[in-house]
């Protein structure tokens, strides 16, 4: 009965997976039509389409995760699905690193950023304490490697991602929308650092999976918002 509601809810996981997909691709083809890229610096175009298609790549790899599972029946050792997550988690770290730094040349109040710069080092520090006591010394080569990277570019993609939060009240009317993703990659670090006791812990499981349903729901609902504005903008535009 729990593995039957474990089931439902990695079921959920990848519908929301899907959507961040659905929504992310559409989003990415309005943005390129040239009366909506007026609107956009060539720094800010980059920093949406990177943003865009970082999220995108991160839901095919689980997509495709479950895909191997099914037609190989075996669980994935390090192979395409690390590439569609590692690439997407790069494109995400390149893209909130480059908005972090476009929001501080534009406000530039260092105080808030040295709190921040603090928090941040102690939860990397943490996140290796963390990975170095839990992972078993079975676990060498490719998954090991993995097991460090996923959790701490994910806590990297966190703190540059917390960034629009110090500026809430001078964000763009197309830069609120990306405070969501903050909490989405809450839900991603959660579900990462939880995710190597999966197999020995159903409660951790169910919890894993409710803390990735949470990450990808919002990052889906983001893109159907970014998708809902450019759409609009680019109508409005259309029209004069």
């Amino acid at each position: 009965m729990v593995l039957d509601i474990i089931d439902t809810l990695y079921l959920v996981t990848l519908i929301f997976a899907f959507l961040t997909v659905v929504f992310g691709v559409l989003s990415i083809n309005i943005l390129f039509k040239n009366k909506l890229k007026e609107l956009f610096s060539d720094k800010k175009f980059f920093i949406y389409f990177s943003l865009i298609v970082g999220y995108a790549l991160f839901a095919l790899g689980e997509l495709t995760w479950y895909l191997i599972i099914q037609v190989f029946e075996e669980t994935p050792s390090a192979g395409m699905p690390d590439f569609y997550w590692i690439t997407g988690a790069l494109f995400m770290l390149l893209s909130f690193a480059a908005l972090s730094n476009s929001l501080h040349q534009a406000y530039g109040e260092n105080r808030k950023f040295y709190p921040l710069l603090i928090a941040s080092a102690l939860l990397i520090l943490g996140i290796v304490i963390y990975v170095s006591a839990t992972i078993s010394s079975e676990v060498s080569g490719a998954n090991r490697f993995l097991s460090y990277f996923y959790p701490l570019s994910t806590a990297l993609i966190l703190i540059f991602s917390a960034n629009p939060l110090l500026y809430f009240k001078r964000l763009d009317s197309f830069e609120v929308h990306l405070v969501y993703l903050f909490f989405a990659n809450l839900g991603f670090l959660g579900g990462d650092l939880l995710f190597s006791y999966e197999s020995s812990s159903l409660a951790l499981s169910f919890l894993s999976n409710i803390l990735y349903i949470f990450a990808y729901g919002l990052s889906a609902f983001t893109f159907f918002t970014l998708l809902m504005k450019f759409h609009h903008h680019s109508s409005e535009r259309s029209l004069r």
